[in-house]
């Protein structure tokens, strides 16, 4: 029979920091690992038949000043990082934007965050705002601001009439720099020490269930295990399916039921589907520029209502829509890879619904959805374009240990479960969806690591 003190259910970077900390204090503990590798989000994929490696989960260090897994990596030196805040170009479907609408962005914002009645989605409140300012504002800024302000989008992964305006633009909390060595080496550097045998890879646990002396931890094989605490770090998204479909893959059911503390909150947050796709080249043929904002088209019915219906967050595109839907109908962020890794290729950051069609099936939507990005920013014709050496997608939305990318909100969401912060006795919960600072980024599921680690080591009397 298998007893430790701590089983941390989950080893993304949430998971390896508390089980690490733990280790460091003399507790025994077990990192349970539901796919065949560690890392969770934090994922960096060596395709066949190329000589670079690409990370197709979280790819930056954020908020640089205050996150802890930069300053490690800047203390230890054994992480190479670029930061890529020297110059963009802001690409529209008519070529470069020489509007500056900038302040009218982030007016726009401040009135979404601050308007006062009930939540609204994004489009909404951009339409009142225009209504309202509209007299102060000139025809180009009507037109282009909106367009603009759509690459909220991108960080809350879903198109602007399905996320909530009041918390679209979270505050600026420092400078971003992109990890060029690739997060395979913050992973490696922050389980150091930990041992291997401590790790169980391709072990999808089941059922969490209270006794008199802890906890019993059933996999989907059969095996048991017991621990004093567990620490629960898989995404939100799979959290919720021990109310919402308990008999999914991945589900984890709990005995005695979460209580409604934390269950009530569960159709109040939401995952998001940011979607990620590279296309790698022989060699690069675009301007040296660090990144491209790519804006779509603009939507004149924000000039003419100021009430659109909120969306159904996340849902997919009918096949009808899917034909309809083009290039330059939604905002894109495309990272020069041969500025800031060295490597010929462009990295493309997709909201829903076109990541759902590019997840889905790459080759088939790639031409149409992205390749006239391509060639508007490099200034070639589609048809004059190289033929790339290759492209893929990531797959968060359809892997079912993450079912989706990151955590996002929908209209009336709270930001965070505060039922997942307290925790249940000895049943504690940590990563990404479960923190205020560095919410949503790979820094905050660590420090939610170590809070949980801290708690327990508390009880112990460390």
């Amino acid at each position: 029979m298998t007893t430790v003190d701590v089983a941390i259910v989950g080893a993304g970077i949430a998971g390896i920091k508390a089980a690490t900390e733990l280790h460091s204090k003399g507790l025994s503990t077990l990192l349970l690992e539901a796919r065949d590798r560690i890392g969770g989000r934090l994922y960096t994929y060596h395709p066949p038949n190329s000589e670079y490696d690409y990370d197709i989960g979280a790819c930056w260090f954020h908020a640089t000043v205050s996150n802890p897994l930069f300053h490690n990596a800047l203390q230890k030196k054994n992480v190479e990082y670029f930061f890529d805040e020297n110059s963009a170009a802001v690409i529209g479907p008519e070529g470069p934007l020489t509007a500056n609408v900038g302040p009218i962005v982030e007016e726009i914002k401040l009135y979404a965050q601050s308007r006062p009645g009930e939540d609204v989605n994004l489009k909404t409140a951009c339409a009142e705002y225009l209504t309202r300012m509209g007299p102060t504002l000139s025809d180009e800024q009507k037109k282009w601001a909106p367009s603009l302000l759509r690459l909220a989008e991108i960080p809350n992964g879903m198109q602007w009439d399905m996320f909530s305006a009041r918390l679209a633009n979270p505050p600026y909390v420092g400078r971003d720099a992109f990890v060029s060595g690739g997060y395979k080496r913050v992973l490696e550097s922050e389980i150091e020490g930990y041992p291997s045998e401590s790790i169980w890879t391709e072990t999808v646990v089941k059922k969490i269930e209270q006794t008199d002396s802890g906890y019993k931890i059933t996999t989907e094989t059969g095996d048991a295990l017991y621990s004093k605490f567990v620490v629960v770090t898989i995404p939100q998204s799979v959290l919720k399916l021990s109310v919402e479909d308990p008999n999914a893959k991945g589900a984890i059911t709990f005995v005695p039921d979460l209580p409604k503390s934390i269950t009530d909150n569960f159709s109040k947050t939401h995952f998001c589907a940011l979607g990620k796709v590279i296309y790698e080249y022989d060699e690069d043929f675009w301007p040296a520029t660090e990144k491209f904002v790519v804006i779509p088209k603009p939507d004149e019915s924000v000039s003419t209502s100021t009430s659109f219906p909120t969306s159904e967050y996340n849902k997919k595109l009918t096949e009808e829509e899917a034909d309809k839907l083009e290039a330059f109908d939604f905002p894109v962020l495309a990272v020069n890879l041969k500025i800031v890794k060295n490597a010929p290729a462009l990295m493309f950051l997709v909201p829903a619904p076109a990541s759902h069609l590019l997840e889905e099936n790459v080759e088939k939507y790639g031409p149409k959805l992205l390749e006239p990005i391509i060639a508007k920013l490099s200034g070639r014709k589609q048809t004059e374009l190289p033929k790339p050496k290759l492209v893929f997608s990531t797959n968060w939305s359809s892997d079912p240990f993450s079912r989706g990318s990151v955590s996002g909100n929908a209209v009336g969401d709270v930001l965070v479960n505060e039922g997942l912060i307290e925790g249940v006795k000895g049943l504690r919960f940590a990563g990404e969806a479960y923190c205020y600072e560095g919410h949503t980024g790979a820094h905050g599921a660590y420090i939610s690591g170590k809070r949980e680690a801290d708690f327990i080591l508390k009880q112990l009397g460390y």
